[in-house]
């Protein structure tokens, strides 16, 4: 008995403590649910809620939270008037939005209809990325604040790798950030004053300046570079920008469009003062692309710039810097399935202030009919008919101009006949005749000139040529389905065009092509080539094949000169010069290319150019080339690439003068990019000659930095243009890790 009444009474307190937690878990402090004048309800929920002694107003303390749309409002205390949603709330001030934007504060007063407000002491994260510190920040919107006393970073943690701090800023999130009297620090070490900057804040385009360039250089000394972007529409946008470069300012302007995927372009200027001269130098240009009625396409580019070249002043592009002349054209095309017409204007003019060479296509028509069987018979037909109307000046110099022009029409039809002799053998003989009629002729006697009247050339074109006999050999590979494939490929070519009417010969002005290759001829070129091709399975029955090695010899044998009457002392030389042309890439990390011209005559080589390329590992690379020609220039040229873990990149590039034995130009980079960090940099130092013709070493220096602000954009050097002066193509390296 007494075991039964033990065993009720722990029953009885067992559910009553159960009853006790589960009152617990369910129960919920005293809310509150009203309108506000925009009509949506504010939820409110604390500890404690009392009507406040002002009408419609309430008063809650304790586990605070308030909701109103996507906003949520944790606080201790809260006031809040529930009808026209405004209020204060003090302590662990807490306010999330739907877009990631979370603010702290130790006091806020705040306006849910107008969405106006301001916080003290607050610490924000807008949209998951800006972090903010401020003594106050001014709501003026929902996507608009003004902070006092503030900083400005993307990166975590109480010491950050970069912030901002300002006396004011400015932001609308997801567009721009705008400062006042503000201090760039790296681990809270100042190392940049800005009494005025912009920054973006959004990765779509907005209007709005980018951040300045910095640098310097041993000649031009401070570089300073800044530049406004400005999102006209949808489809274009433009950059204007102005930077000290050599002793004076340089003003730029690029305006860019898309208005569809066949109509595109850009317009370009630049205008630079240079200070130390008083002169003015300028560029201009743009491109043009557009698809026209009946499939037709329109390609044009416009290519201006003042006597001397502002390429060569002031511009760190290799190829632009080197530039001797400026190009325009405009062009319209259409093809058909054999045949195509192609309508080019081009214009060329001389950048050398001590010249003016000019040229002009004015314009030039082709029609082309591509290698068209005709009928069912062995034969070819195929046809390149052109018209042109040409001008230059025959006097370069700059003083003196000498202007001469003429038109011309070629009408050149071919017939084709290819025989297969056997399967290893195969010849293929061109026939074809060509008609040229020229509107001026100019000969030249003692430089002077004397324009002549039109005249006509009459020609035929014979060129036979014998492949054969190719010999090849299949190599399998010891316990693998790769197969190597070794091929031996002789060639024979016979050229011949008779020679034509000397005179009409002389009163020829060699534009192009065209106007050379009525010159005669009569020679015999022969060549032996070997190649290795290597079977590669890439898949279940998949095999690629790929070219590890190719090995070609050549020579040509004059009959013309071989036959020609000789004068006393002179000697016949029909044998031109033997040629090597190596190429190899004997695996995907390795590449070795060289050429070689021999001459039997003086038995000299003539020409040498030898390339080597190594990537042992996926992020290092280093490829170097020798460049000599014999009475002519030599340069050796190489470049290093190197990737570092953890997304460190270092790379240099060097062009050195054999002739003079010092080093043109010296180029290195060190980069420092982590998508998972809040800031990268680049660091790039630029040395080089900059009067090669003299041979006297005259150097520019440059030192160029940047820096990243992850989520803002870049800090520093923009465009620095093409450093490098080899890379590894993607054909024949895969692409270093950044």
């Amino acid at each position: 008995m007494n075991l039964i009444i033990k065993l009720i009474l722990l029953l009885s307190l067992v559910f009553t403590l159960t009853g006790e937690v589960c009152a617990q878990e369910i129960s919920q402090p005293n809310s509150r649910s009203s309108t506000s004048q925009d009509n949506n309800p504010i939820h409110i929920s604390a500890d404690h809620i009392i009507q406040a002694n002002k009408k419609g107003s309430v008063l809650a303390w304790g586990r605070v939270k308030v909701q109103h749309n996507n906003k949520t409002l944790w606080a201790d205390k809260v006031l809040i008037n529930n009808k026209t949603g405004t209020g204060k709330a003090r302590g662990h001030i807490i306010i999330e939005g739907g877009d990631g934007t979370r603010m702290k504060a130790k006091e806020t007063l705040f306006d849910l209809k107008s969405k106006q407000g301001k916080l003290y002491e607050s610490k924000t994260i807008l949209a998951n990325q800006v972090r903010l510190t401020a003594k106050e920040i001014k709501t003026l919107s929902d996507k608009h604040l003004v902070l006092e006393d503030a900083t400005l970073t993307t990166c975590k943690g109480a010491l950050p790798a970069w912030k901002i701090e300002a006396k004011s800023i400015d932001i609308k999130a997801g567009n721009r950030a705008l400062f006042t009297k503000a201090v760039l620090k790296i681990k809270d070490f100042p190392i940049l004053y800005l009494p005025i900057g912009y920054i973006p804040m959004d990765t779509k385009r907005k209007s709005g300046f980018l951040f300045p360039t910095l640098g310097w250089s041993k000649i031009d000394g401070i570089l300073f570079d800044q530049r406004y972007f400005w999102a006209i529409n949808r489809w274009s946008d433009a950059t204007i920008g102005t930077k000290r470069v050599l002793g004076g300012w340089q003003h730029s302007l690029d305006y860019r469009y898309v208005r569809s995927n066949n109509t595109q372009g850009q317009i370009n200027g630049k205008l630079y003062k240079d200070n130390l001269t008083g002169k003015t130098l300028w560029k201009g240009g743009a491109r043009h692309t557009q698809e026209l009625p009946n499939n037709f396409k329109f390609k044009g580019s416009l290519d201006v710039e003042s006597q001397q070249s502002l390429n060569q002043v002031v511009n760190n592009n290799v190829e632009e810097r080197t530039r001797r002349n400026t190009e325009s054209y405009a062009s319209i095309n259409k093809r058909w399935e054999n045949s195509s017409i192609d309508i080019l204007t081009r214009y060329r003019k001389s950048t050398d202030f001590t010249q003016d060479n000019t040229f002009g296509e004015l314009p030039k028509i082709t029609y082309k009919v591509q290698q068209t069987q005709i009928g069912d018979t062995p034969f070819y037909f195929n046809l390149n008919a052109s018209t042109a109307w040409f001008v230059t000046d025959l006097k370069a110099q700059k003083d003196e101009d000498l202007m001469f022009k003429t038109s011309r029409l070629d009408f050149h039809p071919q017939l084709t006949v290819p025989l297969s002799l056997a399967s290893w053998l195969s010849m293929t003989s061109i026939i074809g005749v060509r008609e040229t009629i020229y509107g001026r002729g100019l000969t030249t006697t003692d430089s002077e000139y004397k324009k002549t009247s039109g005249f006509s050339r009459e020609s035929f074109d014979f060129r036979s040529i014998i492949q054969g006999p190719k010999i090849n050999k299949i190599y399998h590979l010891k316990n693998s389905p790769e197969k190597i494939k070794h091929l031996l490929e002789p060639r024979f070519t016979f050229n011949y065009v008779p020679d034509m009417d000397r005179k009409d010969r002389s009163k020829i002005r060699t534009f192009d092509s065209i106007d050379s290759i009525g010159n005669p001829a009569n020679s015999i070129t022969y060549e032996f080539g070997q190649r290795l091709l290597r079977k590669i399975k890439t898949g279940t029955n998949q095999f690629e094949t790929k070219q590890i090695l190719r090995f070609n010899i050549s020579q040509t044998y004059n009959i013309r000169e071989a036959t020609r009457e000789k004068k006393i002392g002179e000697d016949r030389l029909p044998f031109s010069d033997l040629f090597f042309d190596f190429d190899s890439r004997p695996i995907e990390s390795i590449i070795i290319n060289t050429d070689v011209s021999y001459n039997f005559k003086t038995d000299l080589i003539n020409n040498f150019n030898f390339e080597a390329g190594v990537k042992p590992v996926e992020n290092f690379w280093v490829i170097m080339e020798r460049r000599w020609t014999r009475n002519g220039p030599s340069y050796i040229l190489g470049t290093l690439d190197l990737a570092l873990k953890p997304n460190w990149r270092a790379q240099y590039s060097a062009r050195y003068d054999e002739s003079v034995s010092t080093f043109r130009e010296n180029q290195f980079s060190l980069l420092y990019d982590n998508p998972c960090k809040c800031w990268g940099f680049s660091f790039n130092i630029i040395d080089r000659n900059l009067n090669i013709a003299t041979n006297e070493r005259k150097d520019q220096t440059q030192f160029l930095w940047s820096i990243k602000l992850r989520g803002l954009g870049d800090f520093g050097l923009r465009d620095k243009g093409k450093f490098l002066h080899r890379d590894f193509e993607e054909t024949s390296f895969p692409n270093t890790i950044n």
